[in-house]
């Protein structure tokens, strides 16, 4: 394939405006987040340059590529019909150049960006979230304690707990229920648990272990004991937003352990697992509707068509909304619940490429 002048200039236009487009509106969204967050940061005593350097790059990082298939379809918009209105596009086409062969630096350039992003959100990108997160964690939001949770932790073991505190990573009223199929097998309470975020490891000041059978209970007590579970703290009280920091491979892992233990969260984890496939290739989508949109010229001039644009910005956003709450409330498959818009919006985009003036 050999790129000629007019692809290195659509493709230099596309990529450049794709790139001021990233920095304008991921530098107003991080104004209108400090604005928001600034007070929270001094009280917690953040030191400036982990605000700067730690959050805030690690902020236009995850927003920039979480939204990047807007981005761009806003960048293609806005530079196709400046193009158009500076009469461009017409001389292209009446040279004898195809619509066809007219998109082709388009899909290039979209190409360039759906693998990058797809490199970036499933092996770069939970790397930067960590950091982002963490920096949370400590002078933003307060994740330090859960209350009145029930939790199944394995396949036949449901944990029950009143109070858990992350600063001392203990848990009050702890009590772990073990079942041998529809039977419980026995019941193990202690009013006061220590956990490991990072192992199975458990302490309890006190427990009391209750064995079931038919004929009679047998009933163990034991004090200041160290024991390991099949289970961590982490497992308990994982923030659904750590997925965001797990790589590729990790996820894959997580989402098997969860799968093993039954979590009625796991629809939620493929969601996010297919969410970094789906979004990429919507830039191909997008791309389409915005060029087949923009090269034609309204009346109205170029608000017309960015309008339009924000339009189906907007459509978008709302179906994948819609599948998403469908796939976590009411149990429709979380692979068509991604896909779907993706679908849709690519059947309307052949449609609007097949009624573009060419």
């Amino acid at each position: 394939m050999i790129i000629t002048k007019l692809d290195k200039y659509i493709i230099g236009k596309f990529l450049g405006t794709f790139i001021f487009i990233m920095i304008l509106l991921m530098s107003i969204s991080m104004v209108f987040d400090l604005s928001e967050k600034l007070n929270d940061f001094i009280a917690a005593g953040a030191p400036w340059n982990e605000i700067i350097f730690t959050y805030y790059s690690n902020f236009f990082i995850f927003y920039g590529f979480q939204f990047i298939y807007l981005i761009n379809f806003i960048s293609v918009i806005w530079f196709t019909s400046k193009m158009t209105n500076n009469s461009e596009i017409v001389p292209i086409l009446s040279a004898g150049i195809s619509f066809n062969r007219f998109l082709r630096p388009y899909f290039i350039s979209s190409a360039i960006l759906v693998v990058f992003t797809i490199l970036m959100t499933n092996f770069v990108l939970p790397g930067s979230n960590e950091k982002r997160l963490r920096f949370e964690t400590m002078y933003y939001r307060d994740f330090s304690a859960r209350l009145n949770v029930r939790s199944q932790v394995t396949k036949d073991q449901i944990l029950y707990f009143g109070l858990y505190n992350a600063t001392t990573e203990e848990i009050r009223n702890f009590r772990l229920d073990k079942f041998n199929g529809d039977s419980l097998e026995y019941t193990m309470k202690s009013p006061l648990a220590f956990g490991d975020s990072l192992t199975n490891d458990w302490h309890f000041d006190k427990f009391e272990l209750r064995r079931f059978s038919n004929f009679h209970d047998d009933i163990s007590y034991g004090f200041n004991v160290d024991t390991v579970l099949e289970f961590s703290i982490g497992d308990v009280v994982f923030k659904s937003n750590v997925i965001e920091s797990m790589n590729y491979t990790e996820l894959e892992e997580f989402i098997e352990r969860e799968q093993a233990k039954g979590s009625e969260k796991v629809p939620y984890y493929l969601i996010e697992k297919y969410k970094r496939w789906s979004n990429p290739f919507a830039i191909f989508i997008l791309t389409l509707i915005g060029v087949s949109v923009s090269s034609r010229k309204p009346r109205g001039g170029l608000g017309v068509n960015i309008a339009i644009g924000f339009a189906f910005a907007v459509a978008y956003i709302f179906s994948m909304q819609l599948t998403t709450v469908a796939a976590i409330k009411v149990g429709f498959t979380p692979f068509l619940a991604v896909w779907i818009p993706n679908i849709l919006f690519g059947i309307a985009a052949i449609i609007m490429y097949r009624i573009a003036p060419k």
